[in-house]
């Protein structure tokens, strides 16, 4: 176990104990599953680098878990975990960061038929930034091009709804109580499944609230043409600059739409164009 200690007072120390991640097999509640039944893999990668046209996949680690409507695993159906070798030196960042060596990855290859086979039962995949997730995933089997994906980093408020502050993994962890060594991707997930079991002040787990934040229709709202000047005004608003599209842009939910139009015809093109609008389902969300 760790010890984190804090000074709450001049002479007072308070000391909250950490434990250490669980075995998954304490994530199963024993009950009556509530239909419908929903196959969720939990996934994680760890690569060479950031960009999955040129990088590589070193380590992937899923775990596919049955999770029935009230958001509780009631089943592990697949724990994996696969190196691959790249074919070239690791970065020294990386090898620092997952502790793997050139020694551990020399010949090493992921079945990708047994993933695909795997995936094949999936409803959708989870993960902690789905958008990098998700393009490896793409580039290792373009099979999952169309799958749903939800992301507990972007469709989940952790401070709001759950209580905890922070946005990265170990941090999290940490405030529900748990700790995990090292950055391997079965670690990440089982770290992830942990935090997807929380309970929530309001009832229920983040698992479910997270499943039905993801699972709603969205819209991408792009500002067409907006004139540079309004870059600072867009940023605050929480627009996001697309380089590839080159337009900024922000997602709204369907009842939203009409407010937003009205913001950027009063703030950013009162000459017109309209926005675009794009339907976004957590099949195309995290791309």
């Amino acid at each position: 176990m760790i010890v984190a200690a804090a000074a709450v007072a001049k002479d007072e120390i308070a000391i909250r104990i950490l434990l250490p991640a669980a075995r998954l097999e304490h994530f199963i509640v024993s009950k009556q599953p509530v239909e419908p039944l929903l196959n969720v893999a939990v996934i994680d990668v760890e690569t060479t680098g950031t960009d999955p046209l040129a990088d590589q996949v070193i380590d992937l680690g899923y775990v596919i878990l049955q999770v029935d409507a009230e958001g509780d695993i009631v089943d592990i159906l697949a724990v994996r975990e696969a190196l691959a070798d790249p074919g070239t030196p690791l970065p020294e960042r990386i090898s620092r960061l997952t502790g793997l060596t050139d020694n551990d990855l020399r010949g090493k290859a992921i079945d990708l038929d047994l993933v695909e086979d795997d995936f094949a039962q999936v409803d959708v995949f989870v993960a902690h930034n789905a958008r990098f997730d998700a393009s490896f995933i793409r580039q290792l089997l373009p099979s999952t091009a169309h799958a749903a994906w939800a992301c507990s980093l972007a469709d989940f408020d952790w401070l709001m709804d759950a209580g905890l502050d922070g946005r990265a993994l170990g941090h999290l962890l940490a405030q529900a109580g748990f700790y995990n060594d090292g950055h391997r991707a079965l670690a990440d997930v089982i770290s992830l499944i942990h935090l997807l079991a929380y309970p929530l002040p309001t009832g229920g787990t983040v698992m479910r609230a997270l499943l039905a934040n993801a699972s709603q229709e969205t819209w991408r709202v792009e500002a067409t043409r907006a004139p540079y000047s309004a870059r600072t005004i867009l940023k605050a608003r929480g627009y996001r600059w697309d380089p590839s599209a080159r337009v900024w842009w922000t997602e709204v939910k369907d009842g939203a739409i009409e407010a937003e139009e009205l913001w950027l015809f009063r703030h950013v093109l009162p000459d017109g164009p309209s926005p675009r609008l794009v339907s976004m389902t957590w099949r195309q969300r995290h791309r």
